[in-house]
């Protein structure tokens, strides 16, 4: 997850939008964005923090702050930037969360801005599953399978030594997977099953949409997350997990 536009592309009227995994409730935003935005802001105050709903009445948190940017929209280090005002609008789904970023360096954010966020909707039928070839099913099959190992060194094997993801690398995924408490490492997963529900082949890359239904000891319903990665590369026969990078 990162804030901001991926470096040489020029700056352009966006709503970033980003979906993540967490077990944590709406309340405990900070405890995910605060390190986050420490490395991107300066001067940061919480104006606001309170519970909401989406315009069609899905349960949500609405976050308003005021902080200095360290970078432009390009990522390139700024200094003496103006204050800004910006809107963090959660939601989840499960254990999925869902999250709309506005900022505005105007001054106090205006309502025709906020209705863009609170507009956001869960589609239906978007879990309706789709069939992929066998050697993508064996892949993500595979990987579920050392995801409950638990053996960091084998699930990493499924990722490209190429992938980005959101800005970070293969090594900070691995970090993500060593040492984040919200990662399958630390939950004790004892089964995990892939529901693919989007699948575009593109040559020897491939989006690849869906979630996992894990189970820990003693859950008989488990929880669906979403899905690590989001575009896999076929390398030398076989199917690695390449991020989101275009």
């Amino acid at each position: 997850m990162a804030l901001g536009l991926r470096p040489n592309l020029p700056p352009s009227g966006a709503v970033p939008i980003f979906v993540f995994p967490s077990p944590l409730p709406l309340q405990d935003w900070a405890k995910l964005f605060m390190p986050l935005w420490e490395n991107y802001f300066t001067d940061i105050k919480v104006l606001s923090d309170k519970p909401s709903q989406l315009k069609d009445g899905t349960p949500a948190r609405a976050v308003e702050v005021e902080f200095v940017p360290n970078y432009d929209a390009l990522q390139m280090r700024i200094n003496n930037a103006p204050k800004n005002n910006g809107l963090l609008l959660l939601t989840k789904k499960d254990l999925t969360w869902v999250d709309v970023w506005l900022s505005d360096d105007k001054g106090k954010m205006g309502e025709d801005l906020k209705k863009v966020a609170y507009s956001l909707t869960f589609q239906p039928d978007r879990e309706k599953p789709v069939n992929v070839p066998p050697d993508v099913r064996a892949f993500l099959d595979m990987f579920c399978v050392d995801i409950v190992s638990g053996d960091v060194k084998t699930i990493m094997a499924h990722f490209s030594d190429r992938l980005r993801h959101s800005g970070g690398g293969k090594a900070s995924v691995e970090q993500w997977f060593r040492n984040d408490p919200t990662s399958p490492i630390h939950q004790d997963i004892m089964s995990c099953e892939t529901t693919v529900t989007v699948f575009e082949p593109h040559g020897d890359k491939a989006y690849v949409d869906g979630f996992n239904l894990e189970k820990k000891k003693g859950d008989a319903n488990g929880r669906k997350m979403p899905m690590y990665g989001q575009q896999i590369i076929n390398e030398h026969g076989e199917w690695k997990w390449f991020g989101n990078q275009k």
